[in-house]
């Protein structure tokens, strides 16, 4: 049974304050108001999918039952997402905030799913005070920010806001940034066309400080995830700043150009009591979050091993072989494990230990398809639940 890596769990004062949202919001306590919550969820995930505006989102942040039903249930879910990502930069890359006390800047903030998050793991990580500033167009968000960002941070943390739209620089802070965070913001702005997104990045490193660290975060949806991919693969290319991750690389993804899959993290969490109550009645399968992301900065990090190889599809459990595909130097691998001998409990396992997104090497020479003789001859250089090494 894997354990949940700390950095990645939900903070317990981050469900109280929307549970007590949710009980101010309905007049109810509990479990009733959650289940008041539930239909107001339910409208918010039509939004977000079926019903997905063409142009522009609606300011959905202005009904204050919309708002406490995001805090609850969608949340917590991108919270962890930039979570998730953050701790790849941190762990695998060796990103290093240079700054003792990190100014963070929320692009399109909403209630500060993401920017909370980044601030949040600093402060695990014992850094002792940190600078977030939300940016977003709507007022309503930016006021749930502020109280979130305050219930869950307490007196570590400076928090402001500004009313601006992210896709608009001339409404940004001024000042330099140690981390710039854009989570779930590039889906809204689908007016900008590709080499727009790549003035508005340029834009964005001027609000960077120069070894600064730029996450961007979007829904693992093939149109979202391609979007980004290709800003990544342009950027990466022309050297307009360093890329990250989640790339091990600056050759471009061979799943984009393939045309059949697309590149997403999928990663198991530990669901919150009140994420798991509202769910009873919408029946979302909420075992893994699903995200993709992107990650810059100039900083010297630490060189990814030769031998790595990046996890690009699900884990595949067939008679006698553990399969999956990996990227490695811009070109696809499909790598099989043999399991002949084990008992299926072995092999699921063996299985679980590897996720979509984590790095893996091995000894062998690159070829479309690799046979390993077993999983010893694996090793995980990165996994967001194990503790490992380069």
């Amino acid at each position: 049974m894997w354990e949940p890596n700390p950095f990645h769990l939900y903070p317990e004062k981050a469900e109280a304050f929307w549970l007590n949202q949710a009980e101010e919001v309905t007049g109810l306590l509990k479990e009733e108001a959650l289940e008041r919550m539930t239909p107001y969820v339910s409208e918010l995930s039509d939004l977000f999918t079926i019903d997905r505006p063409d142009t522009h989102f609606p300011d959905y942040f202005k009904d204050p039952t919309l708002l406490t039903a995001y805090g609850v249930f969608f949340l917590p879910q991108s919270f962890v997402r930039t979570s998730f990502a953050l701790s790849y930069l941190l762990d695998f890359r060796q990103w290093k905030c240079l700054n003792p006390c990190p100014r963070i800047l929320d692009l399109g903030s909403g209630p500060g799913s993401c920017g909370v998050s980044v601030a949040h793991q600093f402060l695990q990580r014992g850094v002792k005070k940190v600078d977030l500033v939300g940016v977003d167009k709507s007022p309503s968000a930016l006021a749930g920010f502020e109280q979130f960002a305050q219930s869950v941070l307490g007196n570590q943390a400076t928090i402001s806001t500004r009313v601006g739209d992210a896709s608009h620089p001339q409404n940004w802070p001024s000042g330099s940034f140690d981390v710039v965070v854009a989570g779930f913001v590039m889906n809204e702005m689908k007016q900008l066309s590709d080499s727009d997104l790549i003035s508005w990045i340029q834009e964005v490193q001027k609000h960077l400080h120069p070894e600064g660290l730029l996450l961007i975060i979007e829904p693992a949806l093939r149109q979202t995830s391609e979007r980004l991919q290709r800003l990544s693969d342009h950027l990466a290319h022309r050297g307009i700043i360093t890329r990250l991750g989640p790339d091990l690389d600056a050759h471009p993804c061979p799943q984009l150009a393939q045309g059949q899959h697309w590149s997403h993290e999928v990663r198991r969490w530990h669901i919150p009591a009140t994420v798991d109550f509202v769910n009873r009645k919408l029946h979302r399968d909420l075992r893994e979050v699903r995200f993709s992301f992107a990650a810059f900065s100039n900083q010297a990090c630490t060189p990814v091993p030769a031998r790595a190889r990046r996890i690009v599809s699900d884990i595949q459990m067939i008679k006698g072989l553990i399969r999956f595909v990996a990227v490695y130097q811009g070109q696809c691998e499909t790598i099989e494990i043999a399991t002949r001998g084990h008992s299926k409990h072995e092999v699921k396992l063996l299985a679980g230990r590897l996720e979509r997104g984590d790095v893996i090497a091995h000894q062998r020479e690159h070829a479309p398809k690799v046979r390993l003789a077993s999983f010893a001859d694996l090793e995980v250089l990165y996994s967001a639940h194990e503790s490992t090494s380069q």
